[in-house]
Order: C-alpha cells, then structure tokens, then sequence
C-alpha cells in the first residue's frame, strides 16, 4: 500500500508540474501578445491564479511524503534523538487531523461554489473545478502524514 501512495504523491506532483508549465507558458504567451501585437491572451490572469493553485495543491501530498515543510527546531535542536522523534510523530498525527479537515472543509466548500454556480470573472469558468483539484490532495496528504506516524518515519529535514 505504501508503494500506491508514493506511486500517487510521484503522479500528483508530476500534474502539478505540468500545470505550472501551461501555467508560464500562457503568461509567455500573453506578455509576448501584449507587447509585439497589444493583444494579450484574454483572461490570462484568471488561469494563472487557478493554475497556481491547482499546482501548489497537487505538490502538497509530494511535500508530505518527504516531510519537505519548514521545521522550527530552535527548542528541540538540543534534545535526544528519542525525543526528537516523538515530537517528529506527533508533528505528522497534528498534520494529518489538519489536512483531513481541511479536505473536509474544501469539499463542502466545492460543493457549495458548484451549487452557486459562481464562474470566474472574464472567462466564465466555473471556479469549483479548480477548487476541486485541491480536495484529493489534501487527503491524500493527512494519508501520507497518517502513515508516516503509524510507520515512525521521521522528516527528512
């Protein structure tokens, strides 16, 4: 099972990746237009927003995996390594809780925005879709936290 949610974390970042890609390439476009032609692409600014936020969603199970967040040590920095591992698994159970009610919350919220039928300003995409990338994401990342803590593996720090 460990090997599909590494497997999902790998693919979901590669997405993300791509994303972000289309993402600069549509700003390469638009800026280029803008100044040889003075037509931008029409609401360039609307898929850059979602892209880059569908594409920072879709990383956060990689980050997981790999306990790539930011780490304060300043108080633990001195402590023993037993209790620095404690902490450690404590940190990804806290983590885990997190993410899951955070992919609760983003899924009611989904619902909601797609209910409403909200659409962005210039182009009239519906803004739920963008909002839905981030609801498997988070999941799969309390996952990823929720198994760090029951294999004890520390971050990677």
């Amino acid at each position: 099972m460990w090997r599909a949610i590494r497997a999902a974390a790998v693919a979901f970042a590669l997405v993300g990746g791509a994303v972000l890609v289309l993402v600069a390439a549509v700003t390469v476009v638009s800026v280029g237009g803008r100044w040889l032609l003075s037509t931008p692409v029409l609401g360039d600014v609307e898929l850059v927003q979602l892209g880059t936020a569908a594409a920072l969603a879709l990383f956060l199970p990689y980050c997981q995996l790999h306990g790539s967040h930011l780490i304060v040590d300043i108080f633990t920095a001195r402590t023993a390594t037993s209790a620095q591992r404690r902490l450690d698994r404590m940190a990804q159970g806290l983590a885990a809780v997190v993410l899951g009610l955070l992919a609760a919350r983003a899924g009611a919220g989904v619902l909601d925005l797609r209910a409403a039928g909200e659409t962005s300003m210039v182009l009239g995409m519906p803004l739920w879709l963008a909002y839905a990338v981030m609801v498997p994401s988070l999941a799969l990342a309390s996952l990823i936290a929720l198994a760090r803590v029951w294999r004890h593996e520390p971050d990677a720090g």
